[in-house]
């Protein structure tokens, strides 16, 4: 009985001695690392509070060893702005997007040069006594019928200067059976311009060149087929060989 009693304290003595020096190593390298630990956090410590301000790279090395991460190099943190775009994920933006041009309604005489250098003044400064009828049928109280009416009857009294309404070349002075004593004046853009009913006192000629309210004629009652209305001067207009409305060319002018 006393020899394994002896035995087994033996043995028990050795593990005990085991477990001790174990418990020994264990105590030793948590203070190596507690130590490390401190001394990284008293290194870092003095990177923020030194007078030299720490760079970036210095505090993010000193976070990184004492944390265990590892360190990568800025560049490889960014992202790489030579990657190739599918161009089909590319959304354009209202700034990219070209607005509709808006669409453009002007009348025959809006931003014409050919106007602007010529249809300036009024041939009478009497009232519009009739419209342009724009290829409508009106009636005609001479006449007693319906028919077009190209151009505007402007009123005056017998005798009174007609003008020119815009610079030009008088194309053509003649005598008509309805429309009696007529003047047409060739303008620049495609113009030409009108004035029936004229009295026998004509101051112009075929050839001639006229500038823009110059005395070409005076008001007469030479129009046959406009006999039934007051004294009036009937002017016409084209643009290009077709009728247009000249009281929007006079529409300026207090027309």
């Amino acid at each position: 009985m006393s020899k394994s009693f002896f035995k087994i304290g033996k043995l028990s003595g050795k593990g005990a001695a085991a477990v001790i020096c174990f418990c020994l190593a264990a105590v030793a390298a948590v203070g190596v690392y507690t130590y490390n630990k401190s001394e990284l956090t008293e290194e870092k410590q003095k990177l923020v509070a030194s007078d030299d301000a720490a760079s970036p790279d210095e505090f993010m090395n000193a976070e990184a060893v004492q944390n265990d991460v590892p360190i990568l190099p800025a560049e490889d943190m960014m992202p790489d702005e030579t990657a190739d775009v599918d161009s089909d994920e590319i959304v354009p933006t209202a700034e990219d997007t070209p607005e509709a041009a808006p669409e453009e309604t002007t009348s025959p005489f809006e931003d014409d040069k050919a106007l602007a250098e010529g249809i300036i003044v009024r041939p009478l400064d009497g009232d519009i006594i009739c419209a342009f009828s724009n290829g409508e049928l009106v009636k005609s109280e001479t006449l007693d019928v319906w028919k077009t009416h190209d151009g505007i009857d402007i009123a005056g009294e017998l005798g009174e200067p007609v003008r020119a309404a815009a610079a030009g070349t008088v194309l053509t002075v003649y005598d008509d059976p309805l429309w009696g004593n007529c003047i047409v004046i060739e303008h620049n853009g495609g113009y030409e311009s009108y004035y029936f009913g004229l009295s026998d006192n004509i101051s112009v000629c075929e050839g001639e060149e006229v500038s823009a309210g110059s005395e070409i004629a005076e008001v007469g009652n030479t129009a046959d087929c406009e006999a039934a209305e007051e004294t009036h001067l009937h002017f016409g207009l084209k643009k290009n060989g077709k009728w247009v409305d000249p009281a929007e060319a006079l529409s300026g002018l207090g027309s």
